[in-house]
């Protein structure tokens, strides 16, 4: 899942720095810009943002009345703030804090920096909204056009699922394809069937002798869930809270293969 930044000053020239600083060291991270607050609060709704960073001199008080503004919006469109301030000043850090705004950083500051804030301010992880489960051992069919590829699943979610697949220049890996999902719990076999899903990352992790492509980890969004398979997927999942409730992790690598 990309991650979506938007950088809010009057400036293009700094925002432009401080988009090539994200975009050179983060490669899940789609930038926009926005000369203003107002026009920042249209992307955030309109695009669905996940952090908003604002470049500030310390000599206006935009980038206050932005913070407070971001506070009120709906609880579903509440982003992070990251104010990136050019004066370090006792002076400045004391308004910020009064403020209210924990998060900060002076500038100019080295990019790994940047990059390190920006991933705990914004951790892709929590962006996340459906749960992960990871399974041993768990296969699954993807059929597109006629042809079909067996791989394992790594982990799953009701959003989609992470895989290793063999590579085929059969398939079109920029278009959808329907995987089938085949679990076994504690001997019992269990089917989530027709989910049509779509590549949204995609990783070569081995490679032949001539630097062909070999396997894949493929990260798939599902776009549809039938009915059955969402019982199907619900039913493996609930099974798996309850195995690490009462066993731990020990119990759960023991009882989900194939």
């Amino acid at each position: 899942m990309s991650r979506k930044f938007v950088i809010v000053n009057h400036s293009a020239t700094l925002r432009k720095i401080i988009r090539a600083k994200i975009r050179a060291n983060i490669d899940d991270a789609v930038v926009y810009e926005a000369e203003s607050s107002e026009r920042a609060l249209l992307l955030i709704r309109d695009q669905q943002c996940h952090l908003a960073l604002y470049i500030w001199d310390g000599s206006d008080r935009t980038a206050l009345e932005f913070f407070h503004q971001l506070q009120q919006l709906p609880e579903s469109l509440r982003v992070p703030f990251l104010l990136l301030t050019t004066d370090g000043s006792d002076k400045t850090v004391g308004r910020i804090a009064a403020a209210g705004i924990r998060e900060t950083l002076t500038l100019p500051c080295p990019s790994l920096q940047l990059a390190e804030t920006l991933n705990r301010v914004c951790n892709p992880v929590t962006l996340r909204r459906d749960k992960r489960y990871a399974f041993q051992d768990t296969l699954f069919l993807l059929e597109q056009r006629g042809h079909a590829l067996e791989g394992s699943v790594i982990n799953a979610s009701l959003g989609g699922m992470l895989c290793e697949i063999p590579y085929s220049d059969r398939f079109n890996w920029s278009l959808p394809a329907t995987a089938s999902i085949n679990f076994c719990i504690e001997g019992e076999t269990v089917i989530a069937p027709h989910l049509y899903s779509v590549v949204v990352q995609i990783t070569v992790t081995r490679r032949h002798p001539d630097f062909s492509p070999k396997l894949l980890r493929v990260a798939f969004k599902f776009l549809q869930v039938p009915e059955e398979s969402r019982r199907a997927l619900e039913q493996v999942f609930e099974r798996v809270r309850e195995l690490e409730t009462i066993s731990g992790a020990t119990g759960v690598e023991r009882a989900v293969s194939t």
